[in-house]
């Protein structure tokens, strides 16, 4: 049985295995996945009911991928065009579909009507929220402590803060904003706010 066929117009090769088109797109695919999950925690922020893991979105979209292959006109598109596209498409809806703490097709049927999910709108998040404080005093004073504290620090730092606030106190997040490794950036966090506690 063949496992290859190849399109005498153009001379691509196209996998009619699924061993072999996994070994033609993996790689495409775990790129996809990464970039996807960088997006959901750049332009989503903070933490939602879920995150995706790179497995998951990189089987979800094969077996996509899978489905779709009849599909593919070779000469209209690259194969490796083709595969990119469709895995951008089904990693990010099912990406934003984990965050939104809905299935894939829930989060499809709200694309398609143009609606946007409830979860800024109130609902119970994995977003780390401080202890309530009861007192207005008080909250007026613990407010202007940590601005008096922020205040003295240096511009660096401030910055440091700032992002550890937009991530949701997510070490990961930060990490990615960065560039940087996460056990690198969590032991600078350690470092600063030992600095902070002893000062305060």
């Amino acid at each position: 049985m063949s496992m290859i066929t190849r399109s005498p117009s153009t001379k691509q090769a196209i996998p009619t295995d699924p061993d072999a088109l996994w070994h033609m797109s993996k790689r495409i695919l775990f790129a996809v996945a990464r970039k996807v999950k960088l997006a959901v925690r750049l332009k989503l922020r903070g933490h939602g009911r879920a995150e995706a893991e790179l497995d998951e979105l990189v089987n979800d979209a094969f077996v996509c991928l899978l489905e779709a292959l009849p599909r593919f006109d070779p000469s209209t598109a690259k194969l490796t065009t083709f595969i990119y596209g469709l895995a951008r498409r089904r990693m990010w809806l099912v990406a934003r579909a984990a965050f939104f703490g809905l299935s894939p097709d829930q989060m499809h049927r709200l694309d398609t009507r143009k609606q946007t999910p409830s979860y800024h709108r109130g609902e119970r998040t994995l977003r780390a929220t401080a202890a309530p404080v009861h007192n207005e005093e008080e909250q007026r004073q613990s407010i202007r402590r940590v601005d008096a504290i922020r205040r003295q620090l240096p511009r660096e730092d401030r910055r440091l803060i700032d992002l550890y606030l937009q991530e949701g106190a997510c070490y990961a997040g930060v990490a990615c904003r960065l560039r940087r490794r996460p056990n690198c950036v969590q032991g600078r966090y350690y470092r600063l706010f030992r600095r902070i506690a002893a000062t305060a």
